[in-house]
């Protein structure tokens, strides 16, 4: 009778919801969500799916049972495709043995993956369900994994998009326990079914930052937590609460973050990671002579039992330090050794952690390496979900390694303003981000903001510039500057007034970050903008872009910040960046007139660095331009600019093209030119592409430049 109860009580609230969006526009069709998932999966826990399926109703949704009769992800995503078109698909949960799409030839559109892809093709390759999500990518199918045969491979094609703008979204349900897999997915689903059923407030959120993450920046941390009361408007109100955790509160902080687990809402977990792994700790800070040496004794412990040459290491420790060979020769105490694995073993986060702690946290963010790599035979997101006394409900994860300076709680805000998990993250992630679990997933009821999110809104240019212009909310105002940014609904002249006048730091980043979207012309203007702002992270993403930018308009600023002794540590860390790619003599002469809190001394040291840089990338350009030059040097320079872009090795990349008779090089030239989409030479960098392409006659070669032409001009 209860349960009957609350789900007429759910039901109503779901058809209120729906009416709500009648203040937009009337929708013909009801958002649909598709639940895939294999036969064999299906027959295991067909009731658990079932109710699943018909739960989206709850939320005022169509749930669709999508069953993978073809085992191939071409099938599925055309079957998707269809449902997107037909039927108003918003959504797709992947469940149980769902094939995964393993992409190549897109490192562009993943934040830091760039593996060369001569390595093993499947440590090369990026497991992405953009395939399933984003049908403006464009793939050739390569082959199927000879030993996992859930594995596909696809190169991205020159003809695609070049960019990650998905049309829905995508979720896995996968646990990596494969002996309980299907009673896993059944018991999932289940307490999924019953959240739905049982509304769920976001009062409390965790933020956590690990050892060695953002240079371990205090001010970065502290205008993170500032601005998530901005975003999340109800952790000021009664019952509101937001709680940090930096790695050093403890020598071994991780039970007191798996405790605070249990009792929080939502946490967004800054730290490294592997696929198995949340590394928390680093080394603790010691403050007596014994905490030194007992550091120490460890530390030489650890290397002797790693070293292939034991006698050979020791001797250079003891030559090399002057230390005792009895600390080299504890290296062989059992009892030692057991500690110091012990110790080891308190510093980080393993999936039998999590599966002996209580996690209440509906939904995780793990800001990691590796975290959500569930092609993996285990994978630490899994255990969140699935082990049987948490409650996670849904997480988002990376499947490879991630960049750190990026927008983590991009529309974090969303989920105060009852939006789901999936038609948030479809607006905001890249290749290898993914969401684990229920994507539906939401706290408190969905409001309209939900179908204005999602793919199948009806919403129009000048509805998006209404909200603009009279929603309060930051994280809504965001949404729309994204959404309009999206589809020309903004001038750059537009989005550089709301950087430079929004009183909301998340307004500004918003728009700084749409302006970086676009490439705009004006990005100049904008991270110059973004250098003086007092929002640490949109100073440290303007000086991240400003080092591939390079525009002369930044070089006298990019000098007074990294001479400032008030420049935040990890924005310095991209200021020095930008440093060395000003030409030598301008930086020489900016510094000398600059006045630096270390005095003459230190501006001495500056300059022998910038010297030292200048010398070493002169010797690189030499080496491009003798035709004699060495062909491994030449290699690992072109390499470096998919990261560097330096703007003085675009016309001596371009001739050592035009001449090199290495296929391989010149492919490598061609893929590296498509990297300056940021640089302020973008156009000259798309005019030499063009030229290439025009008289090139090698099929890979003038895929790979219309490749970069497409990545640069779009």
């Amino acid at each position: 009778m209860v349960r009957s109860k609350i789900l007429r009580t759910s039901l109503l609230a779901a058809f209120l919801c729906a009416a709500s969006f009648l203040s937009f526009a009337a929708p013909k069709l009801k958002p649909s969500v598709a639940v895939v998932t294999d036969s064999l999966t299906y027959s295991y826990a067909r009731e658990a799916i079932d109710s699943y399926v018909a739960s989206m109703a709850l939320d005022g949704k169509k749930g669709i049972l999508l069953l993978d009769k073809w085992g191939v992800p071409d099938s599925i995503r055309v079957a998707l495709q269809k449902l997107h078109s037909g039927s108003c698909l918003e959504g797709a949960v992947l469940v149980g043995d769902v094939p995964v799409a393993m992409i190549r030839d897109a490192q562009h559109l993943s934040s830091a993956f760039k593996m060369d892809q001569k390595r093993p093709i499947r440590s090369s390759s990026v497991p992405s369900d953009r395939f399933y999500d984003t049908f403006s990518l464009e793939f050739r199918y390569l082959q199927q994994d000879p030993e996992r045969k859930d594995l596909f491979y696809y190169s991205l094609l020159p003809s695609s998009a070049q960019r990650v703008r998905s049309d829905i979204y995508t979720s896995r349900i996968k646990p990596s326990d494969k002996a309980r897999k299907y009673e896993l997915i059944d018991a999932f689903l289940r307490k999924a079914v019953r959240a739905k059923e049982q509304s769920s407030d976001l009062n409390r959120v965790l933020l956590f930052a690990g050892h060695g993450y953002n240079s371990e920046s205090m001010v970065s941390r502290m205008a993170e937590y500032k601005a998530l009361y901005e975003q999340i408007p109800s952790l000021s109100q009664k019952g509101g609460r937001l709680d940090f955790i930096n790695f050093d509160f403890d020598t071994s902080v991780k039970d007191r973050l798996l405790s605070s687990l249990g009792e929080v809402d939502l946490a967004v977990l800054h730290h490294h990671g592997y696929n198995d792994m949340q590394l928390l700790n680093g080394s603790p800070y010691a403050s007596t002579p014994d905490g030194w040496l007992n550091l120490a004794k460890n530390y030489f412990r650890v290397k002797m039992r790693s070293s292939r040459n034991p006698s050979s290491t020791a001797q250079g420790f003891i030559s090399r330090f002057g230390i005792p060979e009895k600390w080299l020769e504890e290296a062989s105490d059992s009892l030692l050794t057991v500690q110091d694995s012990l110790y080891e073993r308190s510093m980080d986060i393993y999936p039998e952690d999590v599966d002996s702690h209580s996690i209440r946290s509906r939904f995780v963010i793990f800001d990691a390496c590796f975290n959500g790599e569930f092609t993996e035979d285990d994978y630490i997101v899994s255990h969140y979900l699935f082990s049987d006394s948490n409650s996670t409900l849904a997480a988002l994860a990376h499947s490879v390694n991630s960049l750190q300076d990026v927008w983590p709680c991009e529309l974090l805000g969303l989920f105060d303003q009852g939006v789901c998990a999936g038609n948030i993250y479809r607006n905001v992630w890249n290749l290898e981000t993914h969401l684990f679990g229920d994507p539906t997933f939401h706290f408190s009821s969905l409001s309209k903001w939900d179908r204005a999110a999602s793919g199948v809104s009806t919403l129009k240019t000048a509805d998006w510039k209404k909200i603009l212009e009279k929603e309060q909310s930051s994280e809504i105002k965001s949404l729309a500057i994204k959404t309009l940014a999206r589809t020309s609904g903004l001038s750059d002249e537009a989005l550089l007034n709301l950087q430079s006048n929004s009183s909301s730091p998340i307004v500004r980043l918003a728009a700084f970050n749409a302006l970086v979207e676009l490439s705009a012309p004006c990005l100049d203007q904008a991270i110059l903008m973004g250098l003086d702002d007092d929002y640490e992270l949109l100073q440290r993403l303007a000086a991240r872009y400003s080092s591939y930018n390079q525009s002369p308009l930044l070089a006298r600023k990019t000098v007074e910040m990294y001479l400032d002794p008030l420049t935040a540590k990890r924005v310095l860390f991209h200021t020095k960046a930008t440093l060395v790619t000003i030409p030598s003599d301008q930086a020489r002469a900016l510094v000398e007139q600059t006045p630096y809190w270390k005095g003459e001394e230190g501006k001495a040291e500056v300059l022998r660095y910038i010297d030292a840089c200048a010398k070493s990338t002169l010797e690189d350009i030499e080496n491009l331009r003798d035709p004699k030059g060495d062909l491994r040097s030449a290699k690992l320079f072109i390499r470096a600019q998919r990261n560097q872009c330096r703007c003085d090795a675009i016309e001596p990349m371009v001739e050592y093209y035009t001449r090199c008779e290495d296929a391989e090089v010149k492919l490598l030239i061609a893929e590296t030119l498509g990297w300056y989409r940021y640089s302020y030479r973008r156009g000259d960098v798309l005019d030499f592409c063009r030229e290439l392409l025009s008289s090139e006659t090698d099929f890979r070669l003038k895929e790979e430049l219309e490749k970069s032409i497409n990545r640069l001009s779009e």
